[in-house]
């Protein structure tokens, strides 16, 4: 039998346990909400660098149309001495300032995402744009051909050439980023799935671990509290029904007779001159009596009958189904059963479908006083003490 200390110790582990998978599972959600957070992160700064590097694209292609333009202009005869056309000299400048644009939003808007260096450059570029754009428009005031001639060569052969080259520059670096940027994203996407996926295994395999321990923890239970409800009603000593079951059971047999209308007998028995025999053979001998004829006399029961210790030397007999003459019969086969040439008393009374269960008792009661009084060792049923007083053969 668990002792309440092996009980409490039992509890403690199970909680424990429960305790422990649920921070287990815990830990491992985090895990997976924070390799999901790690993925939206790096999906936000991949996402920044796409567009830093299509800026830095467009921002090439602008350099390519201004080196285009300039070096169409500057290659023109030198006959042509009133330079380029206003109009096109208008696109030039409305090209470079185009480019200084995206040049001075590549040192603002992404700063962060570039290096020190590299927001250095930019802004220098884009001033050095802007310086052009205003040389080259007050040369055109002053009309001087000639040397808006060679300025427009000089920048295409300096200024804007080292332009291109470093948006180029640029353009590789922006693209070996995306390339790393992509490369960590699928690793933490892996990583992130592969958490969650484990999360889920996780608690779907705590899951059924602790339905199990549940289910074998209500078992347990259920087994000691079947054990302890059949302590309940059985005799400790005989292992027969005890006087609360008999209470239970009387009733709900009679209202069972009633319904199917057949006879319902209750027999009292007494064992004679118990103190007798507990006086000469000591309270061992007698326990040792009460439990060997309770048993020889369970074997001999139908299933539907029930068989009660009352108290002390006194058993009940319920018997459905039965009358008064078959009851006498089953109580003769009862006596040879007894050992030690020990013999009993019984008082049988059948119900006659009126009065409750402690009338019926209290009438074979009054049948077995009647045996008693009789000289013992004899069956009386009630109603016909004066007439029928059967002596039980020993």
């Amino acid at each position: 039998m668990s002792t309440p200390f092996s009980i409490t110790s039992s509890r403690l582990a199970k909680v424990g346990l429960i305790l422990a998978a649920a921070l287990l599972l815990l830990a491992g959600g985090l895990f997976a909400a924070g390799a999901l957070r790690d993925d939206e992160d790096l999906e936000r700064r991949y996402v920044r660098t796409l567009a830093l590097a299509a800026q830095a694209i467009e921002a090439q292609r602008s350099a390519a149309r201004v080196y285009e333009r300039l070096a169409r202009y500057s290659a023109r005869s030198a006959e042509v001495v009133s330079g380029p056309p206003a109009e096109e000299l208008r696109e030039l400048q409305g090209s470079v300032d185009a480019l200084s644009q995206q040049l001075r939003l590549l040192g603002d808007d992404h700063g962060d995402a570039l290096s020190s260096d590299e927001t250095a450059w930019a802004g220098l570029a884009a001033r050095q744009l802007l310086a052009l754009g205003a040389e080259l428009d007050a040369l055109q005031r002053a009309g001087d051909a000639s040397g808006l001639r060679r300025r427009l060569a000089a920048a295409g052969d300096g200024e804007l050439k080292q332009i291109d080259t470093s948006l180029g520059s640029l353009l590789s670096l922006r693209r070996a980023q995306i390339d790393d940027a992509a490369r960590q994203a699928r690793q933490t996407g892996r990583l992130a799935r592969i958490s969650v996926f484990a999360a889920g295994v996780l608690a779907l395999s705590l899951g059924v671990l602790l339905t199990l321990l549940a289910w074998r923890w209500l078992s347990a239970n259920a087994v000691l509290m079947e054990q302890l409800t059949q302590m309940a009603r059985e005799d400790g000593l005989t292992g027969v029904a005890n006087r609360r079951t008999l209470d239970e059971r009387l009733p709900q047999e009679m209202a069972r007779a009633r319904r199917q209308k057949y006879p319902l007998t209750v027999v009292m028995i007494d064992l004679d001159h118990f103190k007798r025999f507990n006086d000469r053979r000591g309270h061992a001998a007698g326990d040792t009596l009460l439990r060997t004829a309770a048993q020889a006399w369970a074997r001999q029961l139908r299933p539907s009958d029930l068989l009660a210790r009352y108290g002390g030397e006194e058993f009940t007999l319920v018997l459905p189904a039965c009358d008064q003459a078959q009851a006498q019969r089953m109580v003769e086969r009862l006596q040879p059963l007894l050992p030690e040439k020990q013999t009993f008393s019984a008082g049988i009374a059948t119900w006659n479908g009126s009065g409750n269960a402690q009338e019926l008792l209290a009438a074979a009661d009054q049948a077995l006083l009647a045996a008693k009084r009789g000289g013992r060792n004899r069956i009386v049923i009630h109603g016909s003490e004066p007439q029928l007083v059967l002596k039980l053969v020993s």
